[in-house]
């Protein structure tokens, strides 16, 4: 089996202790959507809240953390972070896991080659001269949102904005499922999703589509709905995957079964709704996926149990979507040839992404084949208890 995954690929500067309350941070916080400031939760580009503050990004970035040092320095972005997680769940089964991108001319691009190497993904990268590698700065506060934790980004496209789609090879499309995470932040895949998808889908691949906080179109029309691809680009679209924000975003709606119905008039074949550390939202019309109607899941209780019962525990939630993501294209693999059940997925998509509130950044690096696999299991049994599986 194969999976093949394109889409945002970077380094993570994650920077903990972070507090929303404190003077520096609150300053820099967005007033009117689009201006360019910081949004908790949120992305924002590098270069639009230097304009929106005045003062280049690293002095910016000297306030906001007191001067300290970063918590982490990880391989980030939803494509490579989720399959990476779907690779480490598989790689006892023989299953080959591809991913597609671009890097610059810059140190960061030897990181992000040395992280993946570390992994069971194989990397094909283009290469950008004269550009720098994406990145994104991690502001994270663990005690936002009522402890649960918060975090926002500041984001540097930088040679995602010249990936050229045209030059993947035809082998591309030979693969059994193929992912696309993050491609508001890789503009040219951000814009061929519709001619891509469906030469995926005429070559039999389940296609997957997580989405991301799409600041270029808040920038441009911060009323305005958010474009993924074209409209077209729906109904080929075998599983979307997106979070409450997105989704509203994406659907001119303001209720996430609104949103929900929108994208099944827009002819999805499934779709996941995260909230967070709140139930989520699943459903499925039986193509591709097994039937679901319509319902609400929760989270993790077993996650939430831990933390509550030992807060040293706890890491960051940077990466929860990703990997809840990844978790969902691992279940749907190991379920294959059969119809997966978008239940049973969701199931390792809850595991997956509670499980990354245990360490710091998005991708977990294992000391051993088949380690995340044996530590996630547990929590995996233990959801579908609790869901009555």
């Amino acid at each position: 089996m194969r999976i093949t995954a394109t889409g945002c690929c970077l380094i993570d500067v994650l920077y903990r202790e972070i507090s929303y309350a404190g003077d520096a941070f609150r300053r820099l916080l967005s007033r009117v959507p689009g201006d360019g400031g910081l949004i908790p939760g949120g992305l924002v580009l590098a270069n639009d809240l230097e304009a929106f503050a005045g003062r280049p990004f690293p002095e910016l970035l000297y306030e906001i953390s007191g001067g300290t040092e970063a918590t982490a320095v990880n391989l980030g972005g939803p494509a490579i972070v989720a399959l990476v997680h779907a690779a480490q769940l598989l790689e006892k089964q023989g299953v080959e896991s591809r991913f597609y991108g671009i890097v610059g001319d810059d140190p960061l691009a030897g990181q992000i080659e040395s992280f993946i190497g570390e992994t069971p993904v194989q990397a094909f990268f283009q290469y950008m001269d004269k550009s720098p590698s994406p990145s994104t700065v991690v502001l994270a506060d663990p005690y936002a949102l009522e402890g649960k934790g918060e975090r926002s980004f500041v984001h540097t496209i930088g040679a995602a904005e010249h990936l050229a789609v045209e030059r993947f090879p035809d082998d591309f499309y030979d693969t059994d499922i193929l992912l696309i995470g993050g491609s508001a932040l890789v503009p040219p895949l951000h814009a061929a999703l519709t001619p891509l998808l469906k030469r995926a889908k005429e070559h039999g691949a389940l296609t997957i589509v997580g989405t991301v906080y799409d600041f270029r179109s808040q920038k441009r029309d911060p009323k305005g709905i958010w474009p993924l691809g074209d409209r077209d680009s729906y109904r080929f679209i075998d599983l979307l995957v997106c979070d409450e924000e997105e989704a509203l975003r994406l659907s001119a709606t303001t209720r996430i079964e609104d949103a929900a119905n929108r994208f099944i008039d827009w002819r999805v074949g499934a779709l996941v709704i995260t909230r967070g550390a709140r139930d989520y939202l699943l459903w499925s019309g039986g193509e591709r996926f097994l039937s679901h109607e319509m319902a609400m899941l929760p989270v993790s209780r077993w996650v939430d149990d831990r933390l509550a019962a030992d807060p040293s525990l706890k890491g960051d939630t940077t990466g929860c979507g990703d990997n809840f993501l990844g978790g969902l294209v691992a279940s749907s693999a190991m379920q294959l040839p059969e119809k997966p059940s978008l239940r049973e997925a969701a199931a390792w998509a809850a595991a997956s992404g509670g499980f990354a509130c245990f360490y710091h950044g998005g991708t977990y690096h294992q000391k051993m084949r088949g380690e995340k696999r044996r530590l996630l299991e547990p929590i995996v049994s233990s959801y579908r208890r609790q869901i009555g599986e």
